[in-house]
């Protein structure tokens, strides 16, 4: 069956090609999909330098893994999958040198989750709300990692309950438990910080 979408058309070319080893094709898959992995990445680890080392980690996989990819599922199904292993990794090295992991940085060039930006506030309510952006990003950062993936799936990356859980290579009810898990955990934090 004949692939109708130009997109996915071209993304399989793109793939075909990379499978046969060309690099320039490789080097358009990666400008199509860095930013994304890079997002994903930085929320799952809450630190630039980690994401980037994942992003790295993540584009080094593909290369070397990419002959094995067979068209069975969505290429970002497969590159998410491997995005939630490598950022998972990191998260586990981490764990193993701090007690407790909030790597929260409250720098302009580290994007915030929940950004929320209206040029007509005032000073103190823009500062208020960097402040509740900030509270809402520590609360995600507490979050295990199997809760963040989830939240990072679902509302950063707006993936499928389906997309999801072949990702995380789970059921769906397991995906859909683990969100409402991560909802509770999440409401329970934002309370005790008093943000609503």
């Amino acid at each position: 069956m004949e692939i109708q979408d130009p997109q996915r058309r071209e993304e399989t070319q793109l793939i075909s090609l990379c499978q046969k080893g060309d690099r320039a094709a490789f080097e358009r898959l990666y400008h199509r999909y860095a930013r994304d992995v890079f997002t994903m990445a930085l929320r799952m680890v809450n630190s630039q330098e980690l994401a980037e080392e994942v992003t790295q980690e993540v584009f080094i996989s593909v290369y070397k893994n990419i002959k094995n990819f067979q068209f069975q599922s969505a290429f970002t199904t497969w590159l998410y999958r491997i995005v939630y292993r490598r950022a998972a990794d990191q998260f586990r090295k981490l764990k193993k040198y701090q007690e407790k992991t909030v790597l929260y940085s409250g720098e302009e060039d580290n994007p915030a989750i929940l950004e929320v930006r209206d040029p007509g506030d005032n000073p103190s309510e823009n500062a208020l709300k960097r402040e509740r952006n900030r509270m809402i990003e520590q609360a995600i950062a507490e979050l295990s990692p199997k809760q963040r993936a989830i939240m990072v799936l679902r509302y950063i990356q707006q993936l499928s309950y389906e997309e999801i859980a072949e990702i995380l290579g789970c059921r769906i009810g397991t995906v859909k438990s683990r969100l409402n898990r991560a909802h509770k955990t999440m409401e329970t934090k934002l309370n005790e910080l008093d943000i609503f």
